[in-house]
């Protein structure tokens, strides 16, 4: 029987509609609500709207009648744009008043759109001198990337510090980026990722593995199909991926599920469309079979299960939405996007099939699993999560900007010798958090603990690289050769590497500009090394991953990992890489399912699931979410 490793509660699953976003009648708030979750929800949350303030007696209507038809409730921007005069639409009185009347119905307050808002947008969003929280340009003079990291939490603390003062301690944020884990370390309670401003398969594992990172139960999802989901409104595809995103998200692990809007009116990109209109229909609609589905297909507790996850390092401000400036630092270059942001693009590669033509492409068991890592899922958890969370996944690699510390390198350190397979760059050991500045690496470049070798100087070169065979790691399978006999591959441009001296590590990949083993001694470009039960992996690179000569052998180590991973796996799945999958499970009864969700708009694709030495093949309709029930609860 498998054993929980993170505290995430799958089981639970909150379907919700958000009342506010075009309409607010104050008066008739209660009425409206009603009708919006009448068959389609069992939440609900209210957007506060500044100048059309609701009373205290209609805050309690509200509680009342989510008492008496057992829904859950909360209220949207409270804090960030209270009426005038006051600091925010709640006060301690009102809390105390809806906890008494409704309990844990009352789901708390909803900030919103903190990272995009202060760390993503670009710099005509902002207003000069204006009230509005979101319309305040951040401070334009950080001179590192610590300081703007802390600069944002600071922000996310004095909003959370008055709903303290209120004795308001259930807390969640609607997020649009990549950020959620500095919001956490804020003090919000429950992440919520808007899902589709950006790309939601990069940004859901920020999301999940932010609430794994920090001990939480839940997270979910905010749907903003009317703005995000295209500028068509009855464009057909548009419509498919709303019933898209509400599956993807059960797929993923969500536990609350809202629509932010499109159900009531559409007053958006030149439209205006009433509630009765036949796109506001098909929201309510799509809204309402989601309702159905939940309450029929209840998720087990455990899940979805992941072996692999990409740590998001130290002050690291990657936002996947927007984020053309890091941190908001507006006509500075070395803040521009650059390589430390790009090198997440890695992420689009996870779940793409390695091209037909490929030679990398290596077969396991005469299976080709380079479709997606292990049971189908990956996290990125926050590089501060404690080591028991981090010894929870067999395979960390990191990506983007990393300011490295003593105790993150003793607790990585800790994690291989545990058993861990750790895959890091030159560039995410460095502890200087200025960008552009000098590397000042830790342990002064003695690194032979961790990965069996020692920094020497810098070598900026434009070559070609050749792999050999062998590995430590379980089903891994470098691109080389054992006689190194072969083309120099992954020539891209030039950049910076670490010249290194082993101690202890093995050379795995070497420089190399023709087709004869290059001489010797050769100069090792990837170095593995055996800690403990465990294997670390280094690239020499001190360019991050994203600089274009890096990439390409970036890339082949990591789909090489996630291959690897699958094949370690003891469900495999085969198929159509349109076809997205994942695992949960009952630790107590032994219950597990495994969810299919076909991708495509318009083909019928085909999977097979390979387990236990047998064979199961299923072919998925376009948008089909399947679920194959694997193990039964034992009695």
């Amino acid at each position: 029987m498998r054993k929980r490793i993170n505290t995430l509660n799958a089981s639970l699953l909150l379907n919700g509609v958000s009342y506010g976003e075009h309409v607010m009648n104050p008066g008739m708030v209660v009425e409206d609500v009603e009708k919006l979750v009448r068959n389609c929800s069992n939440t609900f949350i209210v957007r506060c709207q500044p100048d059309r303030p609701m009373t205290d007696e209609t805050y309690c209507a509200l509680a009342k009648f989510a008492k008496e038809k057992n829904l859950y409730f909360g209220f949207l921007y409270a804090y960030q744009f209270p009426p005038k005069g006051k600091r925010s639409h709640l006060n301690a009185a009102l809390v105390q008043k809806l906890d008494e009347l409704a309990g844990d119905l009352f789901l708390g307050e909803f900030f919103g759109e903190a990272g995009s808002d202060k760390a993503a947008k670009d710099k005509g969003y902002y207003v000069e001198g204006s009230e509005v929280i979101a319309l305040q340009m951040p401070p334009q003079d950080f001179n590192d990337m610590l300081a703007a990291k802390e600069n944002f939490v600071r922000f996310i603390r004095s909003m959370t510090a008055y709903d303290d003062e209120i004795g308001l301690k259930k807390t969640f944020l609607v997020e649009a980026t990549a950020l959620s884990r500095y919001e956490m370390e804020g003090g919000i309670r429950t992440p919520i990722l808007e899902v589709l401003p950006g790309n939601p398969e990069n940004l859901i594992p920020f999301t999940r593995g932010a609430a794994i990172g920090y001990g939480r139960e839940n997270w979910g999802g905010f749907i903003a199909n009317e703005w995000y989901g295209g500028y068509r409104h009855e464009d057909e595809l548009k419509r498919a991926r709303l019933e898209l995103t509400y599956k993807y998200l059960y797929l993923s692990g969500a536990n609350l599920t809202f629509l932010e809007s499109g159900n009531h009116e559409i007053k958006s990109f030149g439209y205006d469309l009433d509630e009765n209109s036949d796109l506001c229909r098909s929201y309510r609609a799509a809204a309402e079979n989601f309702e159905n589905f939940i309450e029929n297909n209840p998720r087990p507790p455990c899940g979805p299960l992941a072996k692999v996850a990409f740590l998001a390092g130290n002050a690291d401000g990657y936002t996947d939405f927007m984020g053309g400036s890091s941190w908001c630092q507006f006509g500075r270059e070395t803040w521009g996007n650059g390589d430390a942001e790009k090198s997440w693009d890695i992420l689009s590669e996870i779940f793409r099939c390695r091209d037909w033509h490929d030679p990398s492409a290596f077969a396991v068991d005469g299976l080709d699993l380079n479709n997606a890592p292990a049971y189908g899922t990956y996290d990125v958890i926050p590089v501060e999560s404690p080591l028991r969370v981090l010894a929870g996944y067999d395979y960390l690699l990191f990506a983007g900007w990393n300011t490295m510390t003593e105790e993150l390198y003793a607790k990585l350190t800790e994690y291989v010798r545990g058993g861990g397979v750790l895959f890091a760059c030159a560039a995410h050991l460095n502890e200087n958090p200025v960008r552009g500045g000098a590397a000042r690496y830790i342990c002064g470049g003695d690194w032979s603990e961790l990965f069996g070798c020692k920094a020497g100087e810098t070598l900026r070169i434009n070559s070609g690289v050749k792999f050999g065979k062998d590995s430590f790691v379980k089903n891994l399978r470098y691109p080389g050769t054992s006689n190194l006999w072969c083309d120099a591959n992954y020539a891209a441009g030039f950049a910076d590497y670490v010249r290194v001296t082993l101690c202890g590590g093995t050379a795995r990949c070497v420089f190399s500009d023709s087709f004869q083993p290059p001489a010797e001694p050769h100069i090792p470009v990837v170095v593995e090394h055996s800690l403990g039960k465990g294997t670390s992996i280094f690239l020499t690179a001190q360019n991050y991953p994203g600089a274009p000569a890096v990439m390409p052998l970036y890339r082949q180590i990591v789909k090489a990992i996630l291959a690897a991973s699958h094949a370690d796996a003891d469900i495999r799945v085969t198929g159509s890489d349109r076809v997205r999958f994942s695992l949960f499970y009952d630790d107590v009864t032994g219950e597990e399912k495994l969810y299919l969700l076909n991708t495509s708009y318009a083909a019928k694709n085909e999977v097979t699931l390979h387990i236990a030495g047998g064979r199961q093949q299923f072919w998925l309709s376009p948008l089909e979410l399947k679920t194959v029930e694997l193990k039964k609860k034992r009695r």
